[in-house]
């Protein structure tokens, strides 16, 4: 039996590694064909080129392969957070990063394999709607906006001795704009993951380095599968560095500390919203297509009360009662860079079959060669600061409010969650958690 060869998925923010192998695995696969660039269903990949990102030139309206997409990638960001929240301290990820990864990888995948992934992904079993739905949404995130720079690029690295399939390759170049590029990974596999690394560099403005590690990819690589997404955005209404003071932070009951405060006496471009359990804060960035929304634990409250209760209902529900009014705000400066391999976590949400190389599907990619996925790799960086914010992730009701004499306070002292969203179709492209200043990265 030959080796298993992966295939390496990255969510860049994230990736994904494919490796093939075993060309006698059992399972009824078709006997091995010769790969020639004459064979009518397999193209060699570098044949197929990639269209770019078209820029709209009118906002792209939601339709409902659009919608399903935007929930099938917030039910995935708060089943991924669930998991995730059993660590302590600071979180960072991009939802929208990983799901786009695998995503694309699910395109080759099949039988059980593809189940699991669509069941994880929240996928419908509808490939077709899944597709539109992705396209519509990139098209509409990649529009150029002067008030912010959100960038998202998709890629995939082939050995150049392995061809895949024309529907696979079809499909990520024309639904997800994946460019495609050839790879000697059989021959030089650590200079192929710096590569991988300088092109990530690059779309990430330098923010995410060295996402995949020494030894992360080696001779028997086939595919690199890339999402890279990239955030710079400016506040609407900016805070004045000369306000921002050290005060408290309450990380817990029994420990604070002092943290750099960011203050808006009267925030004019935010929305507002309190209930018995926390209150929410919604900033808009330049442009008006992106937010940030904070939830903040009441007193009395836990934040692990809150993270409890999340559900991407929860968080439609919360940003259908926001309230556009003047509000005192007070959030801390905070940056932080955080590096996760996914697999086990993937596992454990039920995408078993796509990383066991006995039983692994992805017969769509290459009908030849056994491929499973051995490593989904995972950076993320955000920096907030009094200017904006920088990230490498249903309308909210506007109801207008009179003779308000004293703006509700927001103030961000104690652990609390967040999330950088389209407004407009609520995709939650990153989300995090804020919890102890003194954790470092």
């Amino acid at each position: 039996m030959g080796q298993f060869k992966s295939i390496i998925l990255i969510a860049v923010i994230g990736l994904v590694v494919l490796f093939s192998g075993c060309a006698g695995k059992q399972g009824g696969m078709p006997t091995p064909t010769p790969i020639t660039t004459a064979t009518p269903t397999v193209t060699a990949i570098p044949t197929v080129s990639a269209t770019p990102i078209a820029t709209a030139t009118t906002p792209i309206q939601s339709s409902s392969a659009n919608v399903s997409i935007t929930n099938s990638i917030n039910d995935f960001a708060l089943k991924t957070y669930s998991v995730l929240n059993n660590e302590s301290g600071n979180l960072f990820f991009s939802p929208f990063s990983v799901h786009t990864a695998l995503s694309m990888t699910a395109e080759g995948a099949g039988g059980k394999t593809l189940e699991e992934m669509r069941d994880v992904l929240e996928l419908s079993n509808d490939s077709s709607a899944n597709r539109q739905g992705f396209e519509k949404l990139l098209n509409s995130l990649n529009e150029k906006n002067a008030g912010y720079n959100l960038s998202i690029a998709n890629a995939i690295w082939i050995e150049k001795t392995f061809s895949v399939k024309r529907e696979f390759s079809s499909a990520l170049s024309t639904y997800y704009y994946a460019l495609a590029q050839q790879a000697d990974f059989t021959k030089n596999p650590d200079g192929e993951r710096t590569n991988i690394n300088g092109w990530v560099a690059g779309k990430t403005n330098n923010k995410i380095l060295d996402l995949i590690p020494q030894g992360g990819l080696d001779s028997y690589t086939r595919l690199v599968i890339v999402d890279a997404i990239y955030f710079k955005g400016n506040w609407a209404q900016q805070f004045n560095k000369s306000d921002t003071q050290n005060a408290t932070f309450f990380i817990s009951q029994s420990k604070n500390v002092s943290v750099p405060m960011m203050h808006l006496s009267k925030s004019e471009n935010a929305s507002y919203y309190s209930e018995n359990e926390l209150k929410a804060l919604e900033m808009d960035y330049q442009g008006d297509n992106l937010s940030m929304l904070i939830l903040l634990p009441n007193p009395n409250h836990s934040l692990s009360e809150v993270e409890a209760g999340l559900s991407s209902n929860k968080i439609s529900d919360i940003r259908a009662q926001l309230v556009h009014q003047p509000v005192q705000v007070w959030l801390p400066k905070f940056s932080m860079t955080k590096s996760k391999e996914m697999g086990d976590l993937l596992k454990g949400l039920g995408m078993k079959s796509a990383f066991d190389p006995q039983v692994a599907d992805f017969s769509g990619i290459n009908s030849t060669e056994g491929l499973y996925i051995s490593d989904v790799f995972h950076k993320a960086f955000i920096n907030v600061n009094e200017t904006g914010t920088e990230a490498a992730a249903a309308t909210a009701v506007v109801v207008g409010i009179t003779a308000i004499e004293i703006p509700p306070e927001f103030r961000a002292d104690h652990p609390f969650l967040f999330f950088i969203m389209d407004k407009h179709t609520g995709t939650i492209l990153f989300m995090g958690r804020f919890a102890d200043p003194t954790s470092g990265n």
